[in-house]
């Protein structure tokens, strides 16, 4: 579930679009570290978020085994909600 991550500048707050030699266009401080540490981050939530879903899908697929069609299909929109709301609450 890739998004587009918003990094500021840690010396003057802009928003990064460009970065130039791995420096800030408006205030020319070194961004190279802390742009990867954004990165990095973010692809530590998106493996958890990646995790967790699968735990809940074979989890409802464990629960739903002997439902019939109506029920199963709202035990996996029900989960379903339940992973949009905690990458919701995860990335923004």
């Amino acid at each position: 579930m890739p998004l587009a991550t918003r990094v500021d500048c840690p010396g003057c707050g802009a928003r990064l679009r460009r970065k130039p030699a791995g420096r800030c266009p408006h205030c020319g401080a070194e961004v190279a570290r802390h742009v990867q540490a954004a990165r990095s981050r973010e692809q530590r939530i998106e493996q958890i978020v990646a995790i967790v879903s699968t735990v809940l899908v074979l989890l409802v697929f464990a629960l739903t085994s002997g439902l019939g069609l109506v029920e199963g299909v709202a035990a996996y929109a029900v989960g379903g909600a339940l992973v949009w709301f905690l990458a919701k609450r995860l990335f923004f």
